[in-house]
């Protein structure tokens, strides 16, 4: 039987840093799901892990 692989508890998401602007496109809860950021070239997900240039707003 395979075993469920547990993911480990991000600490930080990118919809806490202070370079993510331009919050768009709702979930069906209400919520904020895509975001944009100066440092990537397309839109990302609000929710990811937070890349090397995180700063907390």
């Amino acid at each position: 039987m395979a075993k469920k692989l547990i993911r480990p508890e991000i600490e930080y998401h990118c919809r806490e840093c202070k370079h993510s602007y331009g919050h768009y496109s709702k979930n069906w809860k209400g919520i904020y799901i895509l975001g944009k950021c100066p440092y990537q070239k397309y839109s990302v997900l609000l929710d990811q892990d937070c890349c090397d240039k995180f700063e907390r707003k």
